[in-house]
């Protein structure tokens, strides 16, 4: 195929459109013709279709018409038989006369047979023991009478209770047809069927009587059908599939199966047995016949038979293969006259054309001193010419203006770099050292704004500098191993201060999959996150901000030195963005409200500096909004695994340090806290800011580790633990499960557990307290909140003591 391509490429324009449309033309035609041969076969077939079923219908009338007389003689044997037990008028000698004298008068009927239970008919069996040869030794009324040598003899039946024609017609009180068997009668084997009904008295089975039947009628019928005269054939099956009738006699008696064996039919054969024995029709069509298969039902409760009508294959379709033949060769004369004509009308359009793709390529070159020719005509390819001129007169004085404006704004941007990092370094600098002096509060204050503002103008400098870079592909990535779970602890404490100022929640939903070590450029993805963070605090008022980070994919074994894509989401609850507004958003300069009123500063770079970065560390970013509902900034990354890093957070030292200052927090003082956390930085703050206040902290990595912990304690007999504070999502067994235990076991019951977690959602609280949990504690950890919450369990343990 890509052989293809490449020849195809290097075709002529006047070769091309010649190819094009001779191959539309062709496959038009090819389709036109497959539409006709379709439909002509399928004419052919339904016409098959009629003609079969026609026939089978007609043989299906014959064949019930030849059989009904047996079974009509059955059934009125069995009433005259009910009428006689209920007269009690039951002598046996007149019955066999009955019968005797019935048969010689039935000509298709080959003998009659009945059997009673036994005493059933007179309760006189005893009497008749041993009296041959109507009788076997129990005297049961069981008389088998028979043509067989021409005259019509008697004989016991034997072995009546285990044979299906007593057993069904005594089970399922009602006739019953037996499937076609071979017997020999007078010399010669013959193909039989018996035909039994039932006889009740007073609603209860006392035996049946029977009509054996010889099938040769039906053998003779279908070895002189010819269907139509088109060298067809027609076969009769039993309900069981076997063989009733058929042109070839050893198929006789045969499964029909086996009678297919050998056959294209064979693969058929399940299907065709099942649509019989269910008394369905069934249409099969081979490269050799077309057959139908009907379906003959002698009454509601008799199983049906089939008689099935096949008709060559290659007479059926003669008629459609013409019409096939027709079709083709007037499509191939068709295409050969439309060939030429296309192929004369393509030289003339394609000249023009030619001359014109000559002179784009070499403009495309850059040469754009080239004269592009200017075709004379009022046609779509005049226009083209006359417009490309056009287009090139244009191009070479936007290019000329274009390159003097890149050339200014380079020399504009390093000297503002210049000038305006100079004097406000020495603001920065000169205002930290001002904080550090003595000053009144409001003084201070004056000194603590300055300072904020000027890092805020220091960013919007350096986000400048850096669209700049990305813009002109000057921006380079690190790849260093960093801890990812780490940035987001340090994001965290970042905008502690932001969030609390703000009453905003900002949580952090990390998956428990996502890897500790990556290789990367953590700066530049610290720096995409406090864009998008940035963004997300200055356009939500009330409600929260949610940091998500997820696998998106794992490339080999997920072990270190292999690829995997990490998807992020940063959601706020803010103002939201419209439509017509969010086409443009990562556009540089490019604010949703760029009115002389709006409420949100800001020059509207930072998204487009964040999309560069996303695009340079190989991934992509998009957005999702809904004006009063918020917005989600969405983009994934591909990072390289790397061994396990260590890192440190000097945070906590900080907010140890300013927890020890508060007296209040003496209380605390000789706790035993649980503390079930897996990520190892966030079980070193946790403990730290637990022991800064005399807390005994005992750590569990997993939730089947703590219930050793407590098992442990237990067993000691050491004093229990006054809280545990338990982490949610965790390998091995996750905080739920845990919980659970805990609040099922009577010895562990009572002791509170509190969650420390970073679901924030209000519907994740209703679920931890639903399990029994005493209460909700968030991350990034809030401290006054969360020695509060210490203190009150250290409160109520003193209240019951």
């Amino acid at each position: 195929m890509w052989g293809v391509d490449i020849v195809f490429k290097n075709l002529r324009l006047q070769t091309k459109i010649f190819f094009l449309v001779s191959t539309v033309v062709i496959v038009s035609f090819a389709l036109l013709t497959i539409i006709v041969s379709n439909r002509a076969f399928e004419m052919a077939r339904r016409d098959a279709f009629s003609l079969a079923e026609e026939t089978a219908d007609k043989y299906e009338n014959e064949i019930r018409a030849e059989l009904q007389g047996a079974r009509i003689t059955s059934e009125t044997l069995a009433s005259v038989f009910e009428v006689l037990k209920a007269h009690d008028i039951t002598d046996r000698d007149t019955m066999n006369d009955i019968l005797k004298h019935t048969l010689s008068k039935k000509e298709y009927i080959t003998a009659f047979c009945v059997a009673y239970d036994p005493d059933a008919l007179d309760g006189k069996d005893s009497l008749y023991a041993g009296m041959k040869p109507a009788y076997d030794e129990t005297g049961r009324y069981i008389p088998y009478w028979n043509k067989l040598g021409g005259n019509i003899d008697v004989e016991p039946l034997y072995d009546v209770d285990i044979a299906d024609w007593y057993i069904v017609p005594k089970t399922e009180r009602h006739e019953y047809i037996t499937d076609p068997y071979p017997y020999e009668v007078q010399g010669h084997s013959v193909m039989l069927a018996s035909f039994i009904f039932p006889i009740i008295q007073n609603d209860k089975f006392i035996g049946i009587v029977a009509s054996d039947i010889v099938l040769d009628k039906l053998q003779e019928m279908v070895s002189k059908v010819i269907p139509h005269e088109q060298g067809g054939y027609t076969e009769i099956f039993s309900n069981a599939g076997a063989v009733v009738a058929h042109p070839d006699k050893p198929y006789l008696g045969k499964d029909l199966t086996e009678a297919l064996a050998g056959t294209p039919r064979a693969r058929y054969a399940s299907a065709i047995k099942d649509a019989i024995q269910n008394g369905k029709p069934y249409i099969m069509a081979d490269s050799d016949f077309y057959t139908v298969y009907n379906p003959i039902q002698f009454s509601e409760v008799t199983k049906p038979w089939s008689v099935a009508v096949s008709i060559p294959m290659s007479k059926v379709l003669s008629n459609a293969n013409g019409i096939r033949d027709y079709a083709i060769a007037m499509s191939v004369a068709a295409t050969c006259v439309i060939a030429l004509i296309l192929f004369l009308i393509a030289k003339s359009v394609t000249k023009p054309i030619i001359l014109l793709s000559n002179a784009a390529e070499i403009l495309g070159g850059g040469n754009f001193d080239t004269e592009v020719p200017l075709i004379k005509s009022n046609d779509e390819i005049g226009a083209l010419s006359r417009a490309l001129r056009l287009m090139v007169f244009e191009l070479k004085n936007a290019m000329t203006a274009a390159m003097a404006a890149n050339r200014a704004k380079s020399l504009f941007l390093a000297n503002m770099s210049h000038e305006i990092r100079t004097p406000l370094n020495a603001i920065i600098g000169l205002t930290s050292l001002l904080l550090k002096t003595r000053m009144d509060d409001k003084q201070h204050d004056y000194a603590e704004k300055m300072q904020r503002t000027s890092s805020t103008l220091l960013g919007l400098v350096d986000d400048i500098l850096d669209f700049s870079k990305a813009d002109a592909g000057d921006m380079e990535l690190k790849c260093v191993p960093f801890d990812i779970k780490a940035l987001f602890d340090d994001l965290a404490i970042f905008f502690q201060k932001q969030t609390s100022e703000s009453g905003l929640s900002l949580n952090f939903d990390i998956e428990g999959a996502l890897p500790d070590a990556l290789m990367g450029d953590p700066l530049r993805l610290r720096q995409i996150f406090i864009n998008l963070l940035n963004n997300a605090f200055k356009f939500t008022e009330k409600g929260s901000i949610t940091v998500r980070a997820f696998v998106m994919e794992r490339y080999q074994s997920g072990i270190a030195g292999d690829d995997i894509k990490l998807g992020f989401a940063v959601e706020d609850t803010g103002i939201g963005i419209g439509k017509k507004q969010l086409k443009g958003i990562f556009a540089v300069f490019n604010q949703a409200d760029n009115s002389s009123t709006r409420k949100y500063g800001g020059v509207g770079i930072g998204l487009a500096i964040t999309r560069q970065m996303v695009k340079l560390m190989g991934g992509q970013i998009s957005v999702a909004s809904k004006e009063g509902k918020g917005t989600t900034f969405s983009f994934s990354c591909p990072f390289t695994l790397a061994a396990k890093t260590k890192t440190q957070d000097s945070v906590a030292d900080e907010a140890m340090d300013a927890a020890e200052s508060e007296d209040e927090n003496a209380i605390l003082k000789g706790m035993r806290v649980l503390l079930v956390e897996d990520n190892e930085i966030n079980a070193m703050i946790a403990e730290d800011l637990l022991s800064s206040v005399g807390i005994e902290v005992t750590g569990a990595v997993n939730g089947h580790e703590a219930l050793e912990r407590l098992s442990e304690a237990r067993q000691r007999g050491d004093t229990p633990f006054d809280l545990v504070l338990m982490d949610l999502q965790m390998p091995v067994m996750d905080g739920y499960e845990a919980t659970e235990i805990i609040k099922k076991t009577p010895e562990y019951r009572d002791i509170p557990v509190y969650a420390l977690t970073a679901h924030a959602f209000p519907e994740e609280k209703m679920r931890c307290l639903s399990l029994g949990m005493e209460d909700h504690l968030v991350k990034p950890i809030d401290l006054g909140k969360f020695y509060k919450a210490l203190r009150d369990v250290a409160l109520t343990k003193a209240n019951n003591n």
